[in-house]
């Protein structure tokens, strides 16, 4: 018959490898994200996966002023290389304008939390946009580690950063009309990118190594408690 404590360490070795909660006894991993509105996305308790990297708390705060319009539309998942990096992240798709009235804006705010698998160690923010006259568009974008990005003009841009398991992030993209032009945008994207994220078949075997050395302690701790008898 199986020792109940073997077993036991077996589930709690092999359980965060293969993205179990040894607790739950269900997978830990958030579902893949999959292109739906903003309203789905920043549901309460909401979270999804592009590849390693998982976001959640999200929330959209669009403004404007003047003649300046925001249309929120949906989220959609990409994966892109950048660089020889592959960078897994959330494209925001919606309508921004400032229209023609001098000082007017059309501006949407961004805040999410996000975590990679085994850590984080880049960011990838590109948006897209027109301008006109003395019209700009602008991105900005604070993690809590410290790190920073910023546009002054439609295009994209990353940080590299120290490893680390999972940031929060504020973003804002602003589209300003100058005093005799306009701005617009349509797309704001935010990827990441990750270690090295080990293939099935090493998380397997890794998962076995443990249940190995668990099984190896029992019979090690069985055989000295039969030589004390």
């Amino acid at each position: 018959m199986s020792n109940p404590r073997y077993l036991a360490f077996a589930a709690l070795a092999a359980g965060p490898l293969l993205g179990m909660s040894p607790l739950l006894g269900s997978s830990a991993l958030a579902a893949a994200c999959a292109t739906a509105s903003v309203s789905v996305y920043e549901a309460a308790g909401f979270s999804c996966s592009v590849g390693p990297v998982t976001f959640s708390d999200i929330t959209v705060v669009p403004t404007a002023s003047g003649s300046g319009t925001v249309t929120l539309s949906d989220f959609s998942p990409f994966t892109t290389v950048v660089d020889g990096v592959t960078e897994s992240g959330l494209d925001l798709f919606f309508s921004a304008d400032t229209g023609a009235t001098p000082g007017s804006t059309a501006d949407v705010g961004l805040t999410f939390n996000v975590s990679g698998v085994p850590n984080l160690v880049d960011a990838f923010a590109t948006f897209a946009g027109t301008t006109t006259g003395t019209g700009h568009d602008d991105l900005s974008e604070v993690l809590s580690n410290g790190a920073s990005l910023s546009l002054s003009a439609p295009g994209s841009t990353s940080a590299i950063f120290s490893a680390i398991g999972s940031l929060s992030v504020v973003k804002d993209q602003s589209d300003f009309a100058g005093s005799a032009g306009s701005g617009d945008s349509s797309i704001l994207g935010n990827g990441f990118s990750v270690k090295g994220v080990p293939e099935p078949s090493t998380w397997a075997i890794m998962a076995l190594g443990f249940v190995g050395l668990g099984y190896a302690a029992f019979r090690r701790s069985a055989k000295r408690r039969a030589l004390a008898v």
